[in-house]
């Protein structure tokens, strides 16, 4: 099992109250029902140390393997997802990441 993170900014025009709703009834909706999705879970961010937070949401997602992950996001049942990330999501400011727990 992996855990990816996913970080960004909205892209401008995008209100948080759209996303939201978004997020809800759509990416956690279909994301979680995927098989090689364990777990799934979305939080906006509020802040960092230093200040304001450079990404507006986090993406925790716990999947059986990064190559499952990046094989399930070119399903026909994902496409949705895939689609509203794009238009929602700043792809200039993403950042994602993927490792393995330290045990």
């Amino acid at each position: 099992m992996q855990k990816v993170y996913c970080l960004y900014k909205l892209k401008p025009g995008v209100s948080a109250d759209e996303y939201v709703e978004w997020s809800k009834t759509v990416d956690q909706a279909i994301t979680s029902r995927q098989d090689c999705v364990h777990r799934f879970r979305v939080f906006r961010l509020a802040g960092s140390r230093g200040g304001a937070s450079p990404w507006d949401v986090v993406e925790d997602i716990e999947v059986e393997s990064w190559e499952a992950w990046q094989e399930c996001l070119t399903t026909p049942e994902m496409a949705e997802v895939v689609e509203g990330f794009r238009r929602m999501a700043d792809r200039d400011s993403a950042v994602t990441v993927f490792g393995d727990e330290i045990r």
